[in-house]
């Protein structure tokens, strides 16, 4: 055989925890089924969802190609590819990633995974659908052995490839999240929410409030719905396994929750002082998308374009203890865990 089989990709490796058993339920169980059906379909249609949202946060004369990210489903497992090897393939893959969990957490299906970086052959045309090599490997090998709990990890590697530094910062900043244990993972909180807000001012800006309201956007983009009804699934989840008195399973999920928290403190720690901006600079984590939109509008000028940003800032600090109530009380949640005086865990924003 000639010619190099192998091409530089990144790839994403998911596992759906728990459709496993639901996929054994279904035989019997027709609701389960349907389950298991409207899940996987929502997944397929995730991935060009996000490169839909993207592309509408683009300037009018962007010109350069969209990266092309594919994906295959087979029971429970999802993969994951960027045709290339770039700051903007990275992007694209963590939204389509974050939008997917986005999506499935808030109808209490919980995923976790890992991003790499390598050599990987993928065919999807001429009647084949083969996909194999070490980069695939690597992923299933370091969500299967190090992810633990429902997060997506992310390979060293793959920030510390050619990615350029303006996008390497805006990943760390509004994308990524580290753990005590060193493990950066993909932010899906913080980035979609960040998305929701982008497109939503964006609209709003350019068209007027009414078509910026909730009832356009898809639920994970509804910023404050989406926040609360993360929460509402990982307590969910803790009561259903809590009553199972795993604590293994029960840690999981209070890292989960710890990690909701970590996104909730770091929102109104910004907003908290009604921060009025001289420059279209907000600087404040999980807000990059809200700042390079803006950033790019051709309509109306930058003094009226950040009087506009202000007002919705200042709208927001209006609803900080709405915000804040959206935290999870850990303790309350979790009593068998702080029962059995487990560490507490810790979240670091950025990578490594």
């Amino acid at each position: 055989m000639s010619g190099q089989v192998y091409g530089d990709r990144l790839i994403c490796y998911l596992d759906i925890m728990g459709l496993k058993n639901r996929i054994k339920a279904s035989e019997t169980d027709q609701r389960q089924a349907v389950r298991v059906k409207a899940t996987l379909e929502m997944l397929s249609q995730s991935v060009e969802e996000a490169q839909r949202l993207l592309k509408e946060l683009q300037p009018a004369d962007y010109q350069e190609k969209a990266p092309e990210v594919t994906y295959q489903m087979f029971s429970d497992t999802v993969v994951l590819c960027a045709d290339r090897i770039d700051g903007t393939s990275l992007l694209y893959l963590l939204y389509a990633i974050g939008l997917i969990q986005a999506r499935l957490t808030i109808r209490r299906t919980f995923l976790r995974g890992a991003v790499t970086v390598g050599k990987h052959y993928q065919e999807q045309e001429r009647r084949l659908n083969v996909m194999f090599g070490p980069a695939f490997t690597q992923a299933y090998e370091v969500a299967e052995t190090l992810a633990g709990w429902p997060r997506v990890l992310i390979h060293p590697e793959v920030l510390q490839g050619p990615i350029g530094r303006s996008r390497r910062r805006y990943i760390e900043q509004n994308l990524c999240v580290t753990a005590s244990d060193g493990l950066p993972f993909v932010d899906y909180l913080g980035g979609i929410y960040g998305l929701g807000l982008a497109i939503s001012w964006r609209r709003e800006y350019l068209r007027g409030p009414s078509q910026a309201r909730a009832r356009y956007l898809p639920p994970e983009l509804q910023t404050d719905r989406y926040v609360l009804q993360h929460k509402k699934a990982i307590e969910h989840e803790a009561r259903l396994k809590g009553t199972r008195d795993d604590i293994a399973i029960l840690v999981k999920y209070h890292s989960a929750a710890s990690y909701h928290n970590g996104f909730v403190d770091s929102v109104c720690e910004f907003i908290a002082h009604s921060p009025q901006l001289e420059r279209l600079e907000i600087g404040a984590r999980n807000f990059g998308a809200v700042e390079l939109t803006l950033r790019t509008l051709r309509d109306g000028s930058e003094r009226d374009v950040l009087r506009f940003l202000n007002r919705k800032l200042h709208a927001m600090s209006q609803k900080i203890e709405a915000i804040r109530a959206s935290r999870i009380d850990l303790e309350g949640t979790f009593p068998g865990r702080y029962a059995a005086g487990l560490p507490k865990a810790d979240l670091r924003y950025g990578a490594s």
